[in-house]
């Protein structure tokens, strides 16, 4: 059946994967203030056809490389693409350096002159020392490190930094039935459990969201709020972020769990990051199918341990994988196996929109619930191994 699945899976894959963003891809050029205005406008400045699509040329397998980012290497590589960078000499309003073709000239504006200044021996004693300051385009590169493009793996957190003022929606849809189910299309002619849910960076380091959970696992509403501990991108040795959160089912009037969660990740190069996450979660309640989401149950503490990694396939392309399990056995409520998932995200060339289809053997996604596998619903018994898993996807939109 997983043969079959994949049959049916593969060509809507291929498509994905080939799909052109060109607009996107320019409109990353136009935006960086050296490149050249003349080419802001033409699908040939990154693809050898003039008319945009199909192989790139020399320029747009660098910028592909690049992750899509305009960097000073960018800039020197390709100086058909861009104008010439400047920089401006410490101490003077009327003196700037440019290079050209690996040459360095010294410019007055007041006496309009143009001085040649040797890179080796440095300016004549005839030329006024220079001490460029380099412009805020042309910062230092970026560390090798990791960027997710999703504030989630499967169901896991990515604690992928929210920056201020920064708008997120995150949406998870997943379908309780297997995917061995042919007669039903995989699982997919079943129920559906979709949630959605939105977070706002109110500082650079400080977040909170809402998120919310149809019928079938108890109509949950979740609040939280983050604080990023440490960040790769600014230096630190690795990533972290701890949350804690509030859950309440029947729309946030009864059975509230109180979660707390930390995220550890760390990036292997920019091609992969690996995440571990431990969640501790305090009156928390046993999935139940279609269970009235007005009665009252008795909650228990939950240990879980996550731990998953992503690695790049392609510039805009990812496989990941997960597993959690629920450490103390009072928590487990049936759960005889950890949960676990994988999938495979495409990413927008702005990272700004990221769509994950994922396979796991559990469907709760919120802090409390997502280390429950499918037995936590259905009982004791319920296929919980590869046999077990459902099919579902993530969508997340950086709005602001």
């Amino acid at each position: 059946m997983i043969t079959k699945l994949l049959v049916v899976l593969l060509p809507i894959l291929l498509l994905t994967f080939t799909a052109q963003a060109k607009p996107e891809f320019l409109a990353l050029f136009a935006a960086d203030p050296f490149s050249r205005p003349e080419l802001r406008s033409k699908c040939s400045t990154c693809h050898i056809n003039p008319a945009g699509g199909g192989r790139r040329n020399e320029f747009g397998r660098a910028f592909a490389a690049a992750r899509f980012k305009i960097t000073p290497q960018l800039r020197f590589q390709f100086p058909d693409r861009f104008l010439p960078p400047v920089t401006f000499v410490k101490d003077s309003d009327s003196q700037a350096m440019i290079e050209i073709n690996g040459k360095q000239f010294l410019i007055d504006t007041k006496t309009r002159a143009v001085t040649e200044v040797a890179a080796a021996a440095g300016p004549s004693k005839d030329t006024p020392a220079a001490t460029p300051t380099p412009s805020p385009s042309q910062s230092s590169p970026e560390p090798d490190v990791y960027q997710p493009a999703d504030v989630r793996l499967i169901s896991l957190p990515t604690a992928m930094p929210q920056p201020r003022g920064s708008l997120f929606v995150d949406f998870t849809h997943r379908f309780p039935d297997d995917v061995t189910d042919a007669e039903n299309l995989f699982g997919l002619d079943g129920f559906a459990v979709p949630s959605f849910g939105f977070s706002y960076g109110i500082t650079d380091r400080i977040h909170v969201g809402a998120y919310r959970s149809p019928s079938y696992v108890g109509r949950p509403i979740e609040i939280y709020a983050g604080a990023s501990l440490l960040d790769e991108q600014k230096g630190d040795p690795f990533t972290a972020m701890a949350r804690i959160g509030l859950e309440g089912r029947d729309n946030f009037q009864r059975n509230f769990t109180t979660s707390f969660e930390l995220t550890v990740a760390r990036s292997v190069t920019r091609h992969a990051q690996l995440y571990f996450v431990p969640t501790v979660s305090l009156g928390n309640r046993r999935l139940q199918a279609f269970a009235n989401p007005a009665r009252n149950l008795p909650g228990e503490t939950t240990f879980a341990l996550g731990a998953g990694g992503a690695l790049n396939i392609r510039p805009t392309a990812a496989i990941m994988a997960e597993v959690n399990y629920r450490v103390n056995e009072d928590g487990r409520f049936g759960v005889t196996r950890p949960e676990f998932g994988f999938g495979i995200q495409k990413v927008s060339s702005s990272r700004r929109h990221s769509f994950s289809l994922v396979f796991s053997n559990g469907m709760g996604t919120t802090m409390a619930q997502r280390s429950s596998t499918r037995a936590a619903i259905f009982g004791p018994g319920t296929e919980e191994s590869f046999k077990g898993l459902t099919i579902g996807f993530n969508l997340s939109r950086r709005l602001y």
